[in-house]
């Protein structure tokens, strides 16, 4: 259910409900979190029991943004339980309990590629984050300006999504929302320095590894990283440090799209290979990505395979060469 009748039976499940279970997808990123935390506080500000849970460490960078986080998940059953920025089944959080104790699961998102994925979904794919998809939702609940309590949060979902209000989505209606969180108590310095600087020394070492594996291919068109264990154990880096990394290749003139290769420990216990994708908007990667088997957006996608990293690499760039002339 999505689209109109999403966003009724959303607004009903709010209306009816008491007690509300909020997460988000794996490996939590700001805009994830950050709408979590909001909706949560939203939750609260309209007098109902909202307990954020997520199951998982979180990294460094999302620790400044304020809110209480269960760990564990709380005993008891909930009305409904709502998961923020997951367009795809496998992302879910691992322990997400049956319908059973959790109700209905809502799913808010804003990516165009998805699995049908929920009870009830509250997506809208020109939504620059699923930030300003809670922000729309606070204003059909009657809580626009959204409560202090989740500003700050919402604040770092959109700047982390738009690439602190840099990328294609941001126009003058997203400077608005940005505007109304920072008069409700957002901190536009404290917001970008922990997002995006406030770096370790191993990360700057990292960062240096990864530079040092730059291919550029397809005519200067195409930029390719990579990431391995070893790197990591060299720099003394965590895996953690590697988000954002393949940023670094579309900063290159000329460049329309980059790729980043990363070794990632599987489910199974091998080393899986994780790719990101970078678009300047001309290349579709989320439609790259998705043949294999991840998504995303069409400027910024992933994707994670359990083979070799070079005989991902080998694949991977078959595909954007056919792209790339």
């Amino acid at each position: 259910m999505s689209d109109q009748r999403g966003r009724a039976r959303a607004l009903e499940l709010v209306e009816e409900g008491r007690r509300f279970l909020v997460s988000c997808h794996r490996r939590p990123d700001a805009d994830a979190l950050g709408s979590a935390l909001g909706f949560a506080a939203i939750l609260r500000d309209l007098g109902k029991e909202a307990v954020v849970w997520v199951p998982e460490d979180l990294a460094e960078n999302l620790r400044f943004l304020p809110g209480e986080i269960a760990r564990e998940l709380p005993e008891g059953s909930f009305d409904s339980a709502w998961v923020m920025d997951t367009a795809s089944e496998a992302l879910l959080p691992v322990g997400l309990p049956g319908p059973e104790l959790r109700g209905p699961l809502v799913v808010v998102d804003h990516h165009a590629g998805h699995d049908d994925v929920g009870d009830v979904v509250l997506r809208d794919i020109e939504a620059c984050a699923t930030g300003e998809v809670v922000m729309n939702l606070a204003e059909a609940l009657g809580r626009r300006p959204v409560p202090r309590a989740a500003a700050v949060p919402l604040y770092a979902a959109i700047v982390a999504d738009t690439g602190g209000f840099r990328y294609s989505q941001t126009n003058a209606r997203v400077m608005r929302l940005g505007a109304e969180l920072l008069e409700q108590g957002a901190d536009a310095w404290t917001t970008a320095y922990e997002l995006f600087e406030g770096w370790r020394p191993e990360r700057l070492k990292l960062l240096s590894a990864i530079l040092d594996t730059l291919e550029v291919d397809c005519g200067g068109k195409l930029a390719v990283l990579r990431v391995t264990r070893e790197m990591l154990a060299r720099t003394g880096a965590t895996d953690e440090m590697v988000e954002g990394m393949v940023n670094y290749g579309r900063m290159l003139r000329g460049v329309e799209v980059a790729v980043l290769f990363w070794e990632f420990p599987g489910d199974s216990g091998a080393l899986d290979t994780k790719v990101s994708f970078r678009s300047r908007g001309t290349v579709d990667v989320a439609a790259v990505a998705a043949l294999l088997g991840g998504g995303g957006h069409r400027a910024a996608a992933g994707a994670q395979l359990p083979r070799p990293l070079r005989e991902v690499e080998a694949l991977t760039r078959g595909k954007l060469r056919a792209l790339l002339p």
